[in-house]
């Protein structure tokens, strides 16, 4: 996912890159209130996102899940819980 983001910011970069190269030779593509209006949308996204995923791990997730609370201070998993063997990877 970091990768995903890193590529996405990494193409936005590049993009507003190539615009500043165009405003500097006089061509247009893209105008400065356009710039302006496109940021504000990405800002209103990227803070709904941020509610919708802090509200989704405040209400809706279990943090007891999947752990067996009485088998001491430490999370263990739950006794029917499948284990993965790693004995054989040497």
């Amino acid at each position: 996912m970091k990768q995903a983001i890193g590529a996405f910011i990494l193409l936005l970069g590049a993009g507003l890159a190539g615009l500043l190269a165009l405003r500097i030779w006089g061509v247009a593509a893209v105008g400065l209130p356009t710039l302006l209006r496109s940021g504000a949308t990405l800002v209103v996204l990227a803070l709904a996102l941020v509610g919708l995923v802090v509200v989704w791990f405040a209400f809706f997730n279990d943090p007891a899940a999947g752990y067996n609370v009485r088998a001491g201070r430490r999370a263990h998993p739950k006794a029917d819980a499948k284990r993965q063997n790693f004995s054989g990877l040497r």
